[in-house]
């Protein structure tokens, strides 16, 4: 509850910048008569003009609901995240869950790996602080549940696939025309084969360098967004851009660890980096800080620790 008051507070202040010196980036597609049009994450990945920066809850808004739950979903999409980042495995009967880890010891009241586990075992559990009267905070979703209420709720979701059934994943994404709902992230590898099945799919693999894109091009033409790893490369990214692929990063080490203090200068640098989507543990508190930089050109030194 701290954490949601500091985060208004700090968003009602960005509000009180907006005539200060400096100007945000063009979130405008210029089709409105000078209107500002904020398009939406799947319009930014698709179009070549997104003219802004998307953020993703890792594990969804996992600090106040348990993570990879229906409720982290909900919340991440309340707090105006762009992304809900879900770990997806497969259970022994063929069913797709979302759990981060490769056992359920450390998110449930079980024991167990996934994949040797049925959906009904699986059902049977709950999320570690989960509200037991509340089954989208209590009970681990299938993806199909996931898709479904982001799909109704507006935000996508950034799919870690941690299953080799891509074919399940695949076929839960068509089931539903969920094209616009779901980024998939795995290897290109992997992406590849799904592209080659479904080139409406969106995809986004880990990539390295200028080098690895040109490879990755090459197999798929088409590519919009990878992720990158390591400290903020404005460079790096603007070679990226050049190639017309947007650049996604985990600032999980060198930008939340020190928001965890209120310094805010580890998220500033991949925001003046260029990064067009930015995964973060703390979406209630970088929100407000971009929403800052979108009004003014300012992104905050400081801001409210993330505690």
């Amino acid at each position: 509850m701290e954490r949601k008051l500091a985060g208004a507070i700090l968003g009602v202040s960005s509000m009180l910048l907006v005539g200060c010196s400096g100007s945000g980036p063009d979130t405008s597609d210029g089709g409105d008569g000078g209107q500002t049009q904020r398009l939406s994450a799947y319009e930014c990945i698709t179009s070549k003009h997104c003219g802004r920066i998307m953020v993703a809850a890792h594990r969804g808004a996992h600090k106040d609901y348990p993570e990879n739950s229906l409720a982290a979903i909900r919340a991440a999409a309340e707090i105006g995240a762009d992304f809900a980042e879900m770990d997806v495995r497969d259970t022994a009967d063929g069913k797709l869950v979302l759990m981060h880890d490769s056992s359920v010891d450390r998110t449930t009241d079980g024991v167990g790996e996934v994949k040797d586990m049925t959906w009904q075992q699986i059902q049977e559990l709950n999320l570690e602080g989960g509200d037991t009267n509340d089954p989208q905070s209590s009970k681990v979703p299938l993806f199909s549940d996931a898709l479904a209420l982001a799909k109704q709720l507006n935000i996508m979701l950034y799919v870690d696939q941690k299953t080799d059934r891509w074919d399940l994943v695949l076929a839960a994404i068509q089931a539903g025309d969920y094209h616009h709902t779901a980024l998939v992230r795995d290897s290109i590898d992997n992406v590849a084969q799904m592209k080659e099945a479904d080139s409406e799919l969106l995809v986004m693999p880990p990539c390295d360098d200028m080098a690895q894109l040109a490879d990755f091009k090459q197999r798929m033409d088409d590519l919009l967004i990878v992720e990158i790893s390591g400290a903020p490369d404005p460079q790096l990214v603007e070679s990226f851009h050049q190639a017309l692929v947007l650049v996604q990063e985990d600032v999980l080490a060198m930008g939340d660890s020190k928001a965890l203090v209120g310094d805010y200068t580890g998220w500033k640098d991949y925001v003046e980096a260029g990064v067009d989507l930015i995964q973060t543990e703390y979406p209630d508190l970088f929100l407000p800080a971009l929403h800052q930089w979108e009004q003014t050109g300012i992104f905050p030194d400081k801001g409210p620790a993330a505690m």
